[in-house]
């Protein structure tokens, strides 16, 4: 098919222009955040999080539901809490 046998495309009618944008509102300043979304004590509390799921939840998760699963749980869990922790913060 060469160009000259498609037909011209219809002009189209002009769109209704949109109202004027408002101003962005400033907002209010927030303390700065730490280095770390981990850092001081809350770190080892999460540490402490992390071991007591490892240490008592995947024998648990083993002897009730079997060893597929609490694979799968802990891998899809400890990906998630990994992500959630290392995520850069806004």
């Amino acid at each position: 098919m060469s160009a000259a046998a498609r037909p011209a495309p219809k002009p189209r009618a002009p769109r209704a222009s949109r109202p004027a944008a408002r101003a962005a509102a400033p907002r209010a300043s927030r303390p700065a955040a730490p280095d770390s979304p981990l850092s001081g004590w809350r770190r080892w509390l999460w540490v402490g999080v992390l071991v007591f799921a490892v240490m008592i939840g995947l024998p648990l998760a083993h002897a009730l539901f079997g060893e597929v699963v609490a694979l799968l749980g802990g891998t899809f869990l400890l990906g998630l809490l990994i992500g959630r922790w290392t995520a850069p913060r806004r």
